[in-house]
């Protein structure tokens, strides 16, 4: 028997309008119409309240059946691919949001100046205002003026530094690093640098960063050892003069 005349049966059993049918069902009177004339069919959830309510086994109401009983099968199959669909898909969106993060915390970025905290005093002491910690982001040129080596600094932050260690300490200024000597450790008795003592102290712009990998690889060459002193000299007048002036020697 068709599954539209079995529920006319159960109406009529228990002789019930469609009104009141309807009711128990949750749907219009129109809808039980359209049942009862095999125009439509009543999901699985609606047949399970039926069979609940008159006892009545979903067996028996479907047996004979064989339309209906394919439609069920399918909305069951699709249903379950569908919560399949749904279940791979919210692990692939937090798998995707896991490594971004994950990407975002490992991957090394440049810091730019104006968010690295870090002032040089007139006296050469360099302090950044969220760190108490020593980084080792540093640069150092030697240029010869007159015969002496200068000691020229380019410093610079990554965001693993920053992370790790600028961001535990907000609100404090602490030393990094001093770079002005005592005369008397800095110059000779005629007033002349000695060698190696630091006069300038520059932050280096990204580019530099970047293009020499120095947030991977913290101490290659900026200048190649093969290059010629006329080259050489170029070349740190051009950093200098891309990059911030922090601190120069009086």
């Amino acid at each position: 028997m068709e599954l539209g005349k079995r529920i006319a049966e159960i109406r009529k059993e228990h002789k019930l309008t469609q009104e009141e049918f309807a009711e128990i069902c949750s749907v219009t009177r129109q809808t039980i119409s359209n049942w009862e004339n095999g125009k439509s069919y009543p999901d699985l959830e609606t047949l399970v309240l039926i069979s609940d309510t008159f006892d009545i086994s979903l067996d028996a109401m479907l047996k004979g059946d064989r339309k209906m009983v394919s439609e069920i099968t399918k909305e069951q199959k699709h249903g379950k691919h569908f919560a399949i669909k749904v279940i791979v898909a919210a692990l692939i969106t937090v798998l995707i949001v896991l490594g971004g993060i994950y990407y975002i915390e490992s991957h090394e970025s440049y810091i730019p100046y104006d968010e690295s905290g870090i002032t040089v005093t007139d006296n050469g002491i360099m302090y950044s205002d969220n760190t108490f910690y020593r980084h080792n982001e540093f640069q150092y040129i030697t240029e010869t003026v007159d015969n002496v080596n200068h000691c020229i600094v380019f410093t610079y932050l990554t965001s693993s530094i920053y992370s790790r260690h600028f961001e535990k300490q907000p609100n404090q200024k602490r030393m990094i690093e001093n770079y002005a000597e005592l005369k008397g450790q800095s110059v000779d008795d005629n007033d002349k640098l000695h060698d190696d003592v630091v006069t300038e102290v520059y932050y280096l712009p990204e580019k530099y960063v970047v293009d020499q990998d120095l947030m991977n690889n913290k101490h290659p060459d900026l200048i190649p050892a093969d290059t010629s002193e006329q080259e050489q000299k170029g070349m740190i007048e051009q950093m200098k003069a891309d990059s911030v002036l922090l601190w120069k020697r009086k």
